[in-house]
């Protein structure tokens, strides 16, 4: 009895089809040291219909967006981190892209903590914990906000 030839062994280096990028495709570079934290935002935001790329900490986040400045579509960041912060990582991002937006996140919303990280004025800052629902407003407004100027 003629047996089957075998089936070739699955391709890993296969790259998956990348969705159409739109308003609702948005990639967004997530930087927390906090993997739990992180690993939430990340959950929430691919759940919701954006691409992901998260970094541990502020170093990484602007090596990663100075690879490829143009990939981006926001910037998520936590203020506190080791290497560099959240302001530093800000800062590195607008010399780049000035039009981007960058929003920032912090559980020393009010606390000593950020003294030394003073945010720019008028940024916008989640305080953690946050439910899914604000992160997801917060996102989708500074995105609208880009789009529309």
């Amino acid at each position: 009895m003629p047996s089957d030839p075998p089936s070739p062994p699955p391709s890993r280096n296969r790259a998956a089809p990348k969705p159409a990028r739109g308003p609702s495709r948005a990639t967004l570079l997530v930087a927390d040291d906090d993997d739990s934290v992180r690993d939430f935002v990340r959950i929430v935001l691919e759940r919701a219909g954006f691409a992901v790329v998260t970094a541990t900490n502020g170093r990484d986040a602007g090596h990663l967006f100075a690879a490829t400045p143009s990939a981006f579509d926001l910037v998520l960041t936590d203020v506190v981190m080791p290497f560099a912060t959240g302001v530093e990582l800000a800062a590195r991002v607008r010399a780049l892209r000035p039009d981007l937006p960058v929003l920032f996140m912090s559980a020393f919303a009010g606390g000593s903590e950020l003294e030394p990280h003073p945010l720019p004025p008028d940024e916008p800052l989640l305080e953690k914990p946050f439910p899914m629902a604000e992160l997801l407003e917060v996102v989708r407004a500074a995105l609208g906000a880009r789009n529309s100027t």
